[in-house]
Protein backbone atom coordinates (compact mmCIF):
# COMPACT_ATOMS: atom_id res chain seq x y z
CA UNK A 1 0.00 0.00 0.00
CA UNK A 2 2.91 2.36 0.20
CA UNK A 3 4.23 3.94 -3.45
CA UNK A 4 7.52 5.59 -4.12
CA UNK A 5 7.40 8.61 -6.47
CA UNK A 6 9.89 10.87 -7.64
CA UNK A 7 10.11 13.17 -10.68
CA UNK A 8 13.49 14.64 -10.96
CA UNK A 9 15.48 16.87 -13.64
CA UNK A 10 19.16 16.84 -14.39
CA UNK A 11 21.31 20.19 -15.53
CA UNK A 12 22.71 20.55 -18.76
CA UNK A 13 21.13 18.68 -22.15
CA UNK A 14 22.90 15.73 -24.50
CA UNK A 15 24.91 12.23 -23.72
CA UNK A 16 26.62 13.42 -20.28
CA UNK A 17 23.45 14.76 -18.71
CA UNK A 18 21.55 11.37 -19.42
CA UNK A 19 24.27 9.76 -18.20
CA UNK A 20 24.67 11.76 -14.88
CA UNK A 21 20.92 11.57 -14.80
CA UNK A 22 20.90 7.59 -15.18
CA UNK A 23 23.44 7.44 -12.15
CA UNK A 24 21.68 9.48 -9.66
CA UNK A 25 18.31 7.16 -10.74
CA UNK A 26 20.07 4.26 -9.65
CA UNK A 27 21.44 5.86 -6.68
CA UNK A 28 17.77 7.35 -5.73
CA UNK A 29 16.06 4.05 -6.18
CA UNK A 30 18.94 1.91 -4.56
CA UNK A 31 18.59 4.52 -1.33
CA UNK A 32 14.99 4.22 -1.13
CA UNK A 33 14.31 1.08 -1.17
CA UNK A 34 16.93 0.52 1.70
CA UNK A 35 15.66 3.41 3.81
CA UNK A 36 11.77 4.37 4.15
CA UNK A 37 12.15 7.53 5.35
CA UNK A 38 12.56 10.02 2.61
CA UNK A 39 14.67 12.95 3.94
CA UNK A 40 17.09 10.10 5.25
CA UNK A 41 17.01 7.98 1.59
CA UNK A 42 17.56 11.37 -0.40
CA UNK A 43 19.92 12.67 2.17
CA UNK A 44 22.25 8.89 1.48
CA UNK A 45 21.84 9.02 -2.33
CA UNK A 46 22.62 12.93 -2.37
CA UNK A 47 25.87 11.92 -0.63
CA UNK A 48 27.00 8.98 -3.16
CA UNK A 49 25.72 11.30 -6.26
CA UNK A 50 28.09 14.16 -5.03
CA UNK A 51 30.92 11.93 -4.85
CA UNK A 52 30.74 10.15 -8.13
CA UNK A 53 29.87 13.60 -9.55
CA UNK A 54 33.15 14.94 -11.04
CA UNK A 55 31.12 17.33 -13.93
CA UNK A 56 29.60 19.98 -11.74
CA UNK A 57 25.74 18.81 -12.64
CA UNK A 58 23.08 18.95 -10.23
CA UNK A 59 19.54 16.95 -10.10
CA UNK A 60 16.71 18.61 -8.82
CA UNK A 61 14.11 16.26 -7.21
CA UNK A 62 10.90 15.59 -5.46
CA UNK A 63 10.71 12.56 -3.73
CA UNK A 64 7.36 11.09 -1.87
CA UNK A 65 6.11 8.41 -0.06
CA UNK A 66 2.22 7.52 -1.04
CA UNK A 67 0.83 5.79 1.38
CA UNK A 68 -2.80 4.35 -0.12
CA UNK A 69 -4.41 3.02 2.84
CA UNK A 70 -3.69 6.01 5.32
CA UNK A 71 -3.97 8.30 2.37
CA UNK A 72 -0.75 10.46 3.51
CA UNK A 73 2.00 11.77 1.22
CA UNK A 74 5.59 11.97 2.90
CA UNK A 75 7.49 14.21 0.41
CA UNK A 76 10.82 15.97 0.43
CA UNK A 77 11.84 18.45 -2.24
CA UNK A 78 15.15 18.80 -3.32
CA UNK A 79 15.64 22.29 -5.56
CA UNK A 80 12.38 20.55 -7.76
CA UNK A 81 9.49 23.34 -8.49
CA UNK A 82 6.77 22.24 -6.09
CA UNK A 83 4.10 20.13 -7.03
CA UNK A 84 0.60 21.40 -6.99
CA UNK A 85 -1.78 20.16 -4.94
CA UNK A 86 -5.72 20.95 -5.16
CA UNK A 87 -7.09 19.83 -2.44
CA UNK A 88 -11.38 18.69 -2.21
CA UNK A 89 -13.50 21.76 -3.77
CA UNK A 90 -10.69 24.42 -2.53
CA UNK A 91 -10.15 26.99 -5.55
CA UNK A 92 -6.53 27.48 -3.92
CA UNK A 93 -3.44 25.13 -4.98
CA UNK A 94 -0.89 24.08 -2.31
CA UNK A 95 2.23 24.22 -3.80
CA UNK A 96 4.07 21.59 -2.16
CA UNK A 97 7.24 23.25 -1.07
CA UNK A 98 9.91 21.90 1.31
CA UNK A 99 13.47 22.84 2.89
CA UNK A 100 16.24 21.55 0.52
CA UNK A 101 18.82 22.19 -2.03
CA UNK A 102 19.45 20.03 -5.45
CA UNK A 103 21.26 16.73 -4.86
CA UNK A 104 25.37 16.76 -6.17
CA UNK A 105 25.78 20.26 -5.29
CA UNK A 106 26.60 19.91 -1.35
CA UNK A 107 27.95 16.81 0.15
CA UNK A 108 25.96 17.07 2.91
CA UNK A 109 22.55 18.38 2.39
CA UNK A 110 19.56 19.54 4.84
CA UNK A 111 16.10 18.07 3.64
CA UNK A 112 12.98 18.52 4.96
CA UNK A 113 10.23 15.88 5.07
CA UNK A 114 6.72 16.83 5.00
CA UNK A 115 3.78 14.94 5.53
CA UNK A 116 0.22 15.89 4.03
CA UNK A 117 -3.16 13.99 4.33
CA UNK A 118 -5.08 13.04 0.94
CA UNK A 119 -9.03 13.19 0.38
CA UNK A 120 -10.89 12.26 -2.13
CA UNK A 121 -11.58 13.92 -4.63
CA UNK A 122 -7.73 15.73 -4.20
CA UNK A 123 -5.18 15.76 -7.37
CA UNK A 124 -1.78 15.82 -7.20
CA UNK A 125 0.60 17.82 -10.52
CA UNK A 126 4.52 16.88 -10.44
CA UNK A 127 5.95 18.55 -13.06
CA UNK A 128 8.96 19.37 -15.22
CA UNK A 129 10.07 23.08 -15.89
CA UNK A 130 9.65 21.90 -19.23
CA UNK A 131 6.27 22.18 -18.78
CA UNK A 132 5.82 26.13 -17.37
CA UNK A 133 8.97 26.95 -19.42
CA UNK A 134 6.89 25.91 -22.87
CA UNK A 135 7.23 29.00 -24.99
CA UNK A 136 5.36 30.19 -27.80
CA UNK A 137 6.53 31.98 -31.02
CA UNK A 138 6.82 35.87 -28.91
CA UNK A 139 8.81 34.02 -26.53
CA UNK A 140 5.94 33.99 -23.75
CA UNK A 141 6.38 31.39 -21.16
CA UNK A 142 3.22 29.29 -20.76
CA UNK A 143 3.97 29.36 -16.74
CA UNK A 144 2.23 28.27 -13.81
CA UNK A 145 -0.92 30.31 -13.78
CA UNK A 146 -1.94 28.58 -16.99
CA UNK A 147 -0.81 25.13 -15.71
CA UNK A 148 -3.36 26.25 -12.86
CA UNK A 149 -5.99 27.00 -14.50
CA UNK A 150 -6.04 23.74 -16.54
CA UNK A 151 -5.78 21.89 -13.58
CA UNK A 152 -8.47 23.66 -11.88
CA UNK A 153 -10.74 23.50 -15.02
CA UNK A 154 -10.14 19.74 -15.16
CA UNK A 155 -10.43 18.73 -11.70
CA UNK A 156 -13.07 16.39 -11.72
CA UNK A 157 -11.82 14.31 -14.91
CA UNK A 158 -9.71 10.77 -14.31
CA UNK A 159 -6.24 11.92 -14.26
CA UNK A 160 -4.92 11.00 -17.72
CA UNK A 161 -7.87 13.19 -18.95
CA UNK A 162 -6.27 15.74 -16.93
CA UNK A 163 -2.70 14.95 -18.71
CA UNK A 164 -4.48 15.50 -22.41
CA UNK A 165 -5.82 18.63 -21.51
CA UNK A 166 -2.72 19.90 -19.92
CA UNK A 167 0.04 18.73 -22.81
CA UNK A 168 -3.16 19.76 -25.41
CA UNK A 169 -2.65 23.54 -23.83
CA UNK A 170 1.06 23.28 -23.84
CA UNK A 171 0.87 22.27 -27.73
CA UNK A 172 -1.54 25.39 -28.64
CA UNK A 173 0.27 28.12 -26.62
CA UNK A 174 3.56 26.72 -28.08
CA UNK A 175 2.11 26.48 -32.15
CA UNK A 176 4.64 25.77 -34.22
CA UNK A 177 7.94 26.72 -31.75
CA UNK A 178 10.21 24.31 -30.91
CA UNK A 179 10.38 22.35 -27.65
CA UNK A 180 13.72 23.36 -26.19
CA UNK A 181 12.88 20.95 -22.82
CA UNK A 182 11.54 18.08 -21.94
CA UNK A 183 8.24 17.68 -20.72
CA UNK A 184 7.44 15.40 -18.30
CA UNK A 185 4.01 15.46 -15.76
CA UNK A 186 2.80 12.91 -13.64
CA UNK A 187 -0.81 13.13 -12.52
CA UNK A 188 -2.80 11.84 -9.58
CA UNK A 189 -6.22 12.10 -8.11
CA UNK A 190 -7.20 10.47 -5.16
CA UNK A 191 -10.56 8.50 -5.03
Amino acid sequence: DRWGLVIADVSGKGVPAALFMALSRTLIRASTLVNADPALSIAHANRMIYEDSKSNMFVTLFYAVLDSRAMTLDYVNAGHNPPFLLQGEASTVRLLKARGVALGVLDDVDLQSVKVDLHPGDVLVLYTDGVTEAINSKEEEWGEERLYAVITQNRHRPAAEIMAAILAAITAHAGDTPQFDDITLMILRAV
